[in-house]
């Protein structure tokens, strides 16, 4: 195998132990009184908060039993004991709710928490609130006529015109439109001023001769500062220091700008003190968004505030032996993941080799439209992105049946198997070594460092390991967005992209630096790692030499080869990379989404184990295991008829725990379950009547759900005292192969 895994690993783990949920839930029912108790309490308070300040305020009259109504006050409960649910079961970084914290590898498995109250945290403004101040700083004439300005970093020439983006805001969300202005010696005088950076009273006096006034040449820089030709130095970036901590040194050089430094230095001191606890009251952001209020800038409270956990554990090592395990898992994936014969850049290079053949076309010509051929091959796309990391997506049960996944041997073998162990009535299937035998196992076409989450659980007495895949485009893309609170994630963040740069010596890579709307920028937000950046509808805030820019890409291609994208400045080959986790695939800009693409141009994004075809056939599927890691949870498909019983009976607590124990027994399902909602997972105590109307009122208007067992149990590896926590862990590893055909390096 030629992947070695990296000497460090992340833990992520929630704020609560499953120990915690297993208590408040242990009763046949959870009555309103014991979870309003739990929840005066104040960390749960400000992590419920965080994650809703919406919510808060209705939160708090039910905590005072001041929620007269009976529905409402159900309601309320429920959405609580979702949100405890998650804080004590769900591992994925999410506010105060679960938090990550680096560990090392060692001769045995030692990771004891502290107090949650010990938690480090971090602590921001969210993106949608400073892009709408930045915007409104720079209308303020005193201090836009301080500003630098530089061109529009999506302009490209196109005949006699020149094409960019301008994005409007529609409701706090950012659209974009193509726009095409006439190019003209004015304007082509101006950009190339401004290419380095230039006030906008510089750039009127360029423009004054015999036939033009200052005052026309002013108006018509006007004019491309309101078209966004011209953007300012406040424009918002996604990658180095955070937002807040680019605009104040920019501030704080100008003139008549005191008030906008002072209110947001105090807004600096505020979160700060913040951020020195964990259980603050919610006063001290309303506090906050209040002394903003003087700005000008309208905002919601709900998206006022991002901020991110840190474990600080008093041990954090990990057993070298479960490298051992999850390597040979990541064999058995690599054989049973074929390559995707047609992929989005597949067909693009298909179309661009038809249009353009040998000859090389800059890649902003070859994306547009009606120049070129666009990026999707037969599609449309606006600009709708979403996260794939932490929201949740809609049901993907629309009705449709998808029936795109391609039948492979592989799901033959498994069909089988399947077909035998289901006849048999046994839960778990095994796969062996034997059964795909004859598959090749090749490491070439992976990216050059990939990550795993694994889950280590303990089952009747023996410890075992949960994943059911490896890949991404890097092994930076899970850890970039919370580095900056955390300085140990961000060295070893560094020490990952460092191992790509060395395996690519002769090659530029570069990372994209792109803001598709606003609220995207607070999972987008990373440190600039790189040396290199292709900024787009952003800023980057590296040194222009650094700056690989849209005018700078030229592409090409050959029958048989890759397409190959390179910068005419250094006349090397750019290989885009994104250390993030955003869903590019979610009607993007064409270049970000063929940039984005580009990460895995040939290469298979991952490897895993999935169900594919036999998915949605079987009511069941059992738990698979290889080698004492399990590669897929059991799982039920359940179809609203199915629960049809219970959901009329949910007035009736009697019968309704009478056919929910019917359902349960018959289906064979286990005390804990999780509901799974696209990226998002519930835990569901199928022996509480509360968590079952809970689960009941969540799937009511679907058409069906799908239920998952819950593999953790008390006894776990991640503890806090006797408290049992679940937890994920991310390993990440390298092409060893790779790096020795290069550059000789230690890499631990």
């Amino acid at each position: 195998m030629s992947y070695k895994n990296f000497s460090k690993y992340v833990l992520r783990a929630p704020l609560f132990s499953f120990s915690f949920y297993k208590s408040l839930t242990q009763d046949k029912t959870l009555s309103e009184e014991a979870l309003q108790k739990v929840c005066n309490d104040a960390v749960i308070k400000e992590a419920i908060f965080l994650a809703s300040p919406s919510l808060y305020t209705e939160f708090e009259k039910w905590l005072k039993g001041d929620l007269k109504d009976k529905a409402a006050s159900e309601r309320m409960m429920y959405s609580v004991l979702k949100y405890i649910s998650r804080m004590s079961a769900r591992c994925t970084p999410f506010g105060l709710f679960a938090g990550t914290a680096v560990g090392e590898f060692s001769e045995r498995t030692a990771i004891e928490l502290q107090e949650k109250t010990k938690n480090e945290r971090h602590t921001r403004l969210d993106m949608n609130y400073l892009v709408a101040l930045s915007q409104d700083i720079v209308k303020d004439k005193t201090i836009k006529d301080q500003l630098l300005f530089y061109p529009n970093t999506s302009i490209y020439k196109a005949g006699h015109q020149l094409r960019y983006v301008e994005y409007t805001y529609v409701n706090s969300r950012r659209t974009h439109h193509i726009v095409a202005v006439e190019d003209s010696e004015y304007l082509s005088k101006v950009l190339t001023k401004a290419s380095q950076g230039a006030l906008l009273c510089v750039l009127g006096e360029l423009l004054v001769d015999d036939e033009i006034t200052l005052e026309e040449a002013n108006g018509f820089i006007d004019q491309l500062v309101e078209s966004q030709l011209l953007i300012s130095e406040l424009e918002p970036s996604v990658s180095g220091p955070e937002f807040l901590d680019q605009l104040l040194p920019v501030l704080k050089k100008l003139k008549n700008a005191d008030h906008f430094v002072t209110a947001l230095e105090e807004t600096q001191k505020a979160i700060h003190a913040i951020d020195q606890g964990i259980g603050n009251a919610a006063e001290a952001y309303i506090k906050i968004g209040e002394s903003l209020k003087a700005l000008g800038t309208g905002y919601e409270l709900k998206y006022m505030f991002q901020t991110d956990m840190v474990l600080t554990p008093k041990t954090n090592t990990l057993d070298k032996d479960v490298l051992r395990k999850v390597r040979k898992a990541m064999s058995l994936f690599n054989k049973i993941t074929p390559q995707s014969k047609e992929t989005l850049i597949t067909q693009f290079k298909s179309a661009f080799y038809e249009r353009y053949e040998d000859r090389e076309v800059p890649l902003s010509k070859a994306m547009d439209v009606e120049l070129g051929i666009g990026f999707l091959q037969g599609n449309d796309s606006g600009d709708i992105s979403k996260l794939v990391d932490d929201l949740i997506l809609p049901n993907r049960n629309t009705g449709v049946t998808s029936k795109d996944i391609k039948w492979s041997p592989i799901h033959a073998i498994l069909q089988k198997k399947l077909i035998k162990c289901l006849q048999s009535q046994e839960t778990i299937l095994y796969i062996q070594d034997d059964d795909f035998k004859d598959f090749e196992n090749k490491w070439d076409d992976l990216p050059d460092t990939i990550s795993a989450m694994v889950e280590i659980i303990e089952t009747d007495e023996e410890q075992k390991i949960v994943m059911s895949n490896v890949g991404g485009s890097s092994a930076a893309n899970l850890l970039g967005r919370f580095c900056h609170g955390d300085s140990k994630l961000d060295a070893y963040t560094r020490e990952i992209i460092a191992t790509e740069t060395a395996m690519n010596p002769d090659k530029i890579l570069a990372e994209i630096v792109h803001l598709p709307e606003s609220r995207v920028g607070n999972i987008l937000m990373r440190p600039s790692f790189r040396e290199y950046e292709i900024p787009y509808l952003a800023k980057s805030i590296l040194t222009s030499e650094k700056q690989i820019t849209l005018d700078d890409l030229m592409l090409s291609t050959r029958p048989n080869g890759p397409i190959r994208l390179r910068s005419k400045k250094y006349n090397k080959e750019v290989i885009p990379y994104l250390a993030n986790a955003h869903n590019y695939s979610n009607n993007a800009l064409p270049i970000y989404q063929f940039l984005a693409n580009m990460q895995t141009q040939n290469l298979r994004g991952g490897v895993g184990f999935n169900w594919g075809p036999l998915a949605d056939e079987y009511e069941f599927l059992p738990r698979v295991e290889y080698s004492g890691v399990i590669i897929s949870s059991a799982t039920w498909n359940i179809t609203i008829k199915t629960i049809d019983k219970m959901l009329k009976s949910m007035s009736d607590e009697t019968q309704l725990v009478t056919h929910f124990n019917q359902f349960k027994t018959e289906q064979k399902i286990p005390q804990f379950v999780l509901l799974v909602d696209g990226d998002n997972e519930l835990l569901i105590n199928t022996e509480n009547t509360t968590s079952i109307k809970m689960l009941l009122a969540t799937v009511k208007k679907r058409r069906g759900f799908i239920l998952k067992e819950f593999l953790h149990s008390e006894n776990s590896i991640v503890k806090e005292g006797n408290k049992g926590y679940t937890n994920q862990i991310v390993l990440s590893f390298y092409n060893e192969q790779k790096i020795k055909n290069t550059a000789p390096q230690n890499h631990g």
